[in-house]
């Protein structure tokens, strides 16, 4: 989705309803007659590359809320409201939009967001989050195809642990050291 901005006024995420996200789109910048961006990513979806959201349930809307009171965009039908910080929208830093646009934009001449399938059993590292590093066996996809349950082992104790595709990563085949009988494997990278 196009962007046409003024750097001078702030930008806020605005929270939907599922799969509303273009729907309160439309209805921001062709109702409202306000500035929105909805990134937009190539995704592999249903066997088919399709544009998707790249933040499901989440779009940014630049208005300035002297102008224009926080209910307008939080009524929107499919809108839920405008992510708030102690009961007041909170604005986002500048250049956050233009720099989510122009990934959003790579992303795309790339052919979209790169696809990783896990299969059960398969050996996964953690790429993310407080147990970054540590490795896990996958389980199985969930429902929403972005995320996925995995047997981590920690404390002693193995545990089912859900966590989104984008924190995992295969984990690397190590290789074998020798031919058998001590005779050594030279590779060549």
């Amino acid at each position: 989705m196009k962007t046409t901005f003024d750097p001078d006024t702030p930008w806020y995420v605005l929270y939907t309803k599922p799969l509303k996200e273009l729907y309160v789109y439309s209805l921001l910048t062709d109702r409202e007659k306000l500035t929105a961006y909805l990134p937009e990513v190539l995704q592999k979806f249903r066997g088919r590359l399709q544009k998707r959201p790249l933040f499901p349930r989440y779009l940014f809307v630049q208005l300035d809320l002297d102008e224009v009171a926080a209910s307008v965009v939080n009524h929107i039908p499919g809108a839920i409201k405008l992510v708030s910080f102690e009961g007041k929208p909170l604005p986002l830093r500048p250049g956050v939009v233009e720099a989510i646009r122009e990934e959003v934009e790579r992303l795309n001449a790339a052919g979209g967001l790169p696809t990783q399938e896990f299969n059960e059993g398969d050996l996964v590292r953690l790429r993310s989050g407080p147990l970054a590093g540590m490795e896990a066996v996958f389980v199985r996809h969930l429902a929403p195809r972005d995320r996925a349950i995995v047997l981590l082992r920690f404390l002693g104790q193995e545990n089912q642990v859900e966590v989104d595709l984008s924190e995992i990563e295969r984990k690397p085949k190590r290789r074998r050291g020798t031919r058998g009988r001590g005779r050594k494997i030279r590779y060549e990278d």
